[in-house]
């Protein structure tokens, strides 16, 4: 299963992240389709600030999630996303560049006999996140969100960090010049993704 937590407010971005349109069709919806392509039979979107908005964004029978408790942050989003997983969590942020199909091949060899799985490149940390299916359970039934963080969690509970050749796992799109730079970099290199 995949999460993508899309439940921010975007205003680095002054738009939701997830509704930003990439040759005709929303991010949140492309995010989504290279997901599922990449084996993610599963795929839940949560949704918080500009909730409406964004869920227009996403694919049909991709499951839509709604995080009551805005005031938790980001910890009770991913809470939201992982209650009920039967097995390992892919953790996608919405502003996150879309990781290589082998860094998640990377990421599933890694997460075996592990809690957690996260991707570096050159020793930096970046994102997607996989999480064991005891782990999800664990942090779906946390007591306090608002003071909590995932990176945290992966720390102290010992996650495997993967050494991937992907440095899109370093990026994201907070800003407008993010957009860009993802923009050119898609159109001078190559396409990241279709659907």
């Amino acid at each position: 299963m995949a999460v993508v937590l899309a439940g921010g407010r975007s205003s680095r971005a002054h738009a939701p992240k997830g509704c930003r349109r990439i040759e005709g069709r929303p991010w949140l919806y492309r995010q989504c389709r290279r997901l599922r392509s990449q084996g993610f039979a599963q795929v839940r979107v949560v949704l918080g600030f500009s909730a409406m908005n964004t869920a227009r964004c996403v694919p049909p029978g991709v499951r839509r999630i709604w995080n009551r408790n805005r005031a938790g942050g980001p910890f009770a989003s991913l809470r939201a996303g992982v209650r009920g997983a039967h097995g390992p969590v892919l953790v996608v942020l919405v502003d996150a560049w879309p990781p290589a199909p082998a860094t998640i091949c990377r990421l599933r060899q890694g997460l075996r006999g592990a809690c957690a799985a996260t991707p570096t490149w050159r020793g930096q940390g970046g994102h997607p996140a996989l999480l064991s299916h005891d782990l999800a359970t664990a942090i779906a039934g946390h007591g306090n969100p608002a003071k909590e963080r995932l990176d945290h969690v992966l720390a102290s509970a010992g996650a495997h960090r993967i050494a991937v050749q992907d440095r899109s796992i370093r990026r994201n799109m907070n800003r407008r010049r993010d957009w860009s730079r993802y923009l050119r970099y898609r159109k001078l290199r190559r396409p990241l993704w279709t659907g």
